[in-house]
């Protein structure tokens, strides 16, 4: 009642209008960039409050009473000027300028081309403008580094950092708590295990750019904690044809032997042609598989040597404008990319007993070395389809489809000392993944009047996600005599590692529609504008459903099989030992089916949103309020061995947010916002499905009793800006979360296994800077002109509190994957002749990685060094760039706090895996035809 109250007294006080007004309206340009259109520059009647700002496409418009006046146009950077004007009732004014930063005459100019919103200054007017705290990146700045993917791009801003290669974490929060606009629409969460969206799968080709939303808004989604992250794919409206041809060098990768079992006749194209799918009608009977129909699956059991090549990528884009007659035109996005990369990775994995009272160091568990081969394709083809109707409306047509195939080889060797003694082990894990993602949107941008703007979306997202025949199988000798063969270790009964293939299949749909009603109220003070109130509406509503099924089949020895037989059996080589002779009814290898009825689940969800939020100007404050009311049904049915399991969760959550700028100067101001989020459970993680995670050995459950968490959020942050593409901030944070979602410990036999736990309350909080510097100017020297900086860093805290379902394990820690600090930066050369250097630098601090209880401590993820190097240069129609990704090849560094005292000692705590990526030496050549 008090918001709508609230809500009427704005229209009420706010409506004034003068009568009988003359218009001064125009454009302007920046002459720095080939009078391409200025947005956010100052436009100002000198005397006088009355001013307004000029829109993206560099347009204003200001209604003032009759009368001589001086216009000031002004722009941070650029040298401001003035034009004398004569205000007639009822008449239309034109001035169009070109600012720039010399002292010269600017006459008139004719705008011929639009300016991009993907630039470096453009992104910077953007976070500028933006009512809440945001961070973010553009193609411009993207081109400059080696980064080939989303994932790679995003980690140049403040807070930000990587896990896995593709999954983002901002400020400290794992990926679980962050959100994805994809074109305005929900991105699809693309993982089985987890909820989150992996960022590699989109190429820094595709991209626009990037906004990191940290703080809520009412019309934004308000399920999120660590932040929004609002990607934009191509908008180029420019003609264009360009061809993207790239090369990459691994040492120790490329050119070297590279493992890998047979695969399909289409894994080129990162798809399965049913080689490894199970054939129609594959099942068992009453657990046993007949003899006849296992022999229907391959035996590609035994992985063969080949080369690897090097890396190679080639991509096609065009860009079209079609002029359809005087009041509109067309603009079409179309691109093709394709990549196949190796690397090849040795890893020491180990892992110790519990280090009891009296000793000094942990016993040694296992220890092994594990050769990892992996192969990965890429293809994505983008289309994108823009509309515009004369000034009034635009309709985007949005498509983007990626289709990643993944072959990975891991040949573990080592000792179990705790299960087998001192028996040499050589265990293998052959898998090969493929994910097909389309994301498509329909929307629209309409000015319907002087006041009132409507925009809209209709988005649909595909997502398929196949493991065929992830076959797993450990074998043992017990001497080191390398003329000794290895022996299959044959399970009494199915388990997930042990002579077994899995099959698991995901596929997940969804719709969602939205649409916002802007509607802006003109105020006046003496005749005079004083800002206006901008009052803004709208809804959202999803429909998301995923089916998710696994299998598994283990080979046994049955007990009628002879002893001499058996160990015939055991003994024979990898392409053998499965093959249709030895897998028989009568002396024989018998399939056995080990599903379980939690390996399958159907889940859906509906969401619908709806808000209504106002901007208000109070002088040098500009402040937005708002609300917006969620309700979200989750529903999930699998089952266990006793009972069926069904989900409902309907819930309604009233989430407020208030955003204040205080404009301190023209070039600075102070941000203060509150919010209430939350963060709601995915799929997988209510699910009772049991996930064998082979490469760290354990096993993830989900929990069909999570409820969401609700988190209060509070942010400020000051931000100056000493000229058009330069930027210093400072903001602190602080985040209180009621009931978070952790992944917890649990003991069940020797292996560690984790299940996701509501813990009882967390509290996230730290500081942010940022600076963005060029040199010009700050000597004499024009090559000391040509330099310029971007450093930003974070400093973070957290503790979790896991209350009573902290069982046998620390009741308060860090959040897990939560960094202490993050430290990004960046230094560019670029001079007039197109030459460009370009450095990166990233670390982050040590963080958990695995969550500890009585019988096994934390496992921290040390920090590391990243550093990239990039030479560009333009050399008529084509651009090369040579680059050098991890040029330091710092090592990955996974050790447990042996005893305990929650920071790691290299000197006392022990690594559980350490291994290096290497180097990647690139070379991109583009050329436009």
């Amino acid at each position: 009642m008090k918001f709508k109250l609230l809500f009427f007294a704005f229209l009420i006080t706010s409506f004034s209008f003068a009568q009988n007004k003359g218009t001064v309206s125009g454009t302007l340009t920046d002459k720095e960039s080939n009078n391409q259109s200025l947005p956010f520059a100052n436009v100002l009647i000198k005397g006088t409050t009355l001013g307004t700002n000029t829109d993206i496409d560099g347009k204003y418009t200001l209604k003032i009473q009759p009368g001589n006046y001086v216009l000031q146009l002004s722009f941070v950077g650029y040298e401001a000027i003035e034009v004398a004007i004569t205000i007639i009732a009822d008449e239309v004014v034109i001035v169009d300028r070109a600012l720039g930063s010399g002292s010269y005459k600017l006459e008139d100019v004719v705008i011929k081309t639009v300016r991009k919103r993907n630039t470096e200054t453009a992104i910077m007017m953007e976070i500028k403008e933006a009512k809440q705290v945001v961070s973010a990146i553009s193609a411009e700045q993207i081109s400059k580094g080696t980064d080939g993917n989303a994932a790679e791009a995003v980690q140049r801003v403040p807070g930000i950092t990587i896990v896995d290669g593709k999954f983002v974490m901002i400020r400290g929060l794992s990926e679980r708590y962050n959100n994805v606009l994809l074109n305005n629409s929900i991105a699809p969460s693309t993982e089985i295990d987890k909820r989150t969206f992996a960022f590699d799968l989109i190429s820094t080709s595709a991209l626009d750019k990037m906004l990191i939303y940290k703080t809520g808004s009412a019309d934004k989604p308000g399920d999120f904690a660590g932040g929004i992250i609002a990607v934009t794919t191509a908008e180029n409206t420019s003609e264009f044809t360009k061809l993207d041809v790239g090369f990459g060098f691994r040492p120790g990768t490329t050119f070297d032997t590279y493992q890998q079992s047979e695969g399909s006749n289409t894994d080129f194209l990162g798809f399965d042609n049913s080689f490894r799918t199970l054939p129609n009608n594959f099942s068992a009977v009453g657990g046993v598989v007949p003899a006849s129909v296992a022999n229907r699956l391959p035996n590609n059991f035994s992985p063969t040597g080949s080369t690897a090549i090097f890396d190679n990528s080639i991509g096609f884009s065009l860009g079209r404008k079609i002029k359809l007659g005087s009041n509109a035109s067309l603009f079409a996005i179309n691109s093709l990319s394709y990549s196949n990369s190796y690397q090849y990775i040795n890893r020491e994995f180990s892992r110790y007993t519990t280090l009891n009272a009296g000793q000094t160091e942990a016993p040694l568990w296992f220890r092994y070395n594990d050769d990892i081969y992996q192969n990965e394709i890429n293809a994505t083809v983008l289309s994108n389809w823009i509309l515009k109707i004369g000034d009034h409306s635009k309709i985007k047509f949005k498509n983007l489809f990626n289709q990643k195939g993944r072959n990975e080889t891991t040949i573990r060797n080592g000792n179990n000392f705790l299960q087998r003694g001192d028996d040499l082990l050589r265990n293998y894990y052959l898998i090969y993944q493929s994910r097909s993602l389309y994301t498509g949107q329909l929307e629209g941008e309409h000015k319907l009047n002087s006041k009132s703007d409507l925009d809209w979306v209709v988005g649909f997202n595909s997502l398929t996600d196949n493991v065929p025949d992830f076959r797993r199988y450990r074998t043992f000798k017990q001497s080191n005599n390398p003329n000794d063969p290895y022996i299959m270790i044959d399970p009494p009964s199915s388990n997930p590692f042990d002579a077994g293939r899995y099959y698991g299949e995901l596929s997940e749909y969804s719709i969602n529609n939205g649409a916002n009603y802007t509607y802006t109220i003109e105020q006046f003070k003496n005749d005079e504008e004083v800002g206006n109130i901008v009052l803004k509406a709208g809804y959202y509503a999803s429909y998301r459903t995923r089916d998710f099924s696994a299998k598994y089949f283990t080979y046994l020895i049955p007990g009628y099989v002879a002893f001499d037989r058996a160990e015939e059996l055991r003994r024979l080589p990898l392409n053998e030992v499965f093959n249709a002779t030895n897998v028989n009814d009568t002396d024989g290898w018998s399939l056995r089916e080990g599903t379980r009825p939690e390996d399958s689940y159907k889940a859906d969800n509906t969401y619908l949103a709806g808000y209504i939020q106002g901007e208000i100007p109070l002088k040098r404050f500009d402040v937005t309020a708002g609300i917006r009311v969620e309700n979200n049904i989750q529903t999930l049915d699998s089952r266990d061995a006793i009972r069926a399991i069904n989900v409902n969760n309907p819930i309604t959550s009233i989430l407020p947010s208030l955003n204040v700028g205080y404009n301190v100067s023209e070039k600075s101001l102070m941000r203060f916002a509150y919010s209430r989020t939350v963060n709601r459970p995915e799929f997988r993680e209510l699910a009772p499905f049991l996930f064998y995670d082979y490469t760290n050995d354990v096993n993830i459950q989900g929990n069909p009793n999570l409820k969401i968490a609700n988190i209060n959020n509070l942010d400020m942050r000051y931000e100056f800006y000493p000229s058009k593409s330069e930027t210093i901030s400072f903001g602190a944070f602080y985040k209180q979360f009621d009931t978070p979602i952790e992944l917890t410990t649990v003991i069940v036999g020797e292996n560690p296994q984790f299940v996701y736990n509501n813990a009882t309350s967390a509290n996230n909080y730290g500081v942010e800077l940022e600076l963005k510097k060029s040199f010009k100017g700050l000597t004499n020297s024009t090559f000391v002109d040509r330099f310029s900086i971007n450093i930003n860093g974070s400093y973070i805290i957290s503790e979790v509190d896991l209350g009573t379902a902290a069982v046998a394990q620390q009741r308060t820690r860090a959040l897990q994957g939560q960094s202490p600090y993050i430290i990004n930066g960046a230094l560019g050369y670029q001079d007039e002749n197109d030459f460009s250097i370009n450095l990166v630098y990233n670390r982050f601090g040590d963080r958990i990685f695995s969550v500890s209880d009585d019988n096994f401590p934390s496992i921290y993820e040390l920090s590391r060094n990243n550093l990239d190097m990039t030479f560009s240069k333009k050399i008529k129609k084509a651009t090369f760039k040579v680059g050098v990704q991890n040029l330091l090849n710092d090592k990955y560094r996974f050790f447990e706090d042996s005893d305990r005292n929650e920071k790691i000692e290299k000197n006392k705590d022990n690594a559980t895996s350490v291994f290096k990526r290497g180097t990647l030496l690139t070379l991109n050549i583009t050329y436009n035809l």
